[in-house]
């Protein structure tokens, strides 16, 4: 479950939100230029607010994901 209180989110927690799957969260999230991706040791997890300031700038300006 997504939690509002929580800094980071894990990968299931990112493809809950988002809707997306497995391979398609993780390729958005290995991106070099990601500012919102921390890695801790092979994890992945999302900065929240960064990542949530990312989709708000996608859907203002129509950026495809």
């Amino acid at each position: 479950m997504v939690t509002e209180d929580k800094l980071l989110w894990d990968l299931t927690e990112v493809m809950e939100l988002t809707g997306w799957g497995q391979t398609k969260t993780r390729e958005i999230l290995n991106r070099p230029d990601s500012v919102f991706t921390v890695r801790v040791g092979s994890k992945l997890y999302v900065n929240r607010k960064a990542f949530i300031d990312f989709l708000d700038r996608c859907a203002k300006y129509q950026i495809r994901i």
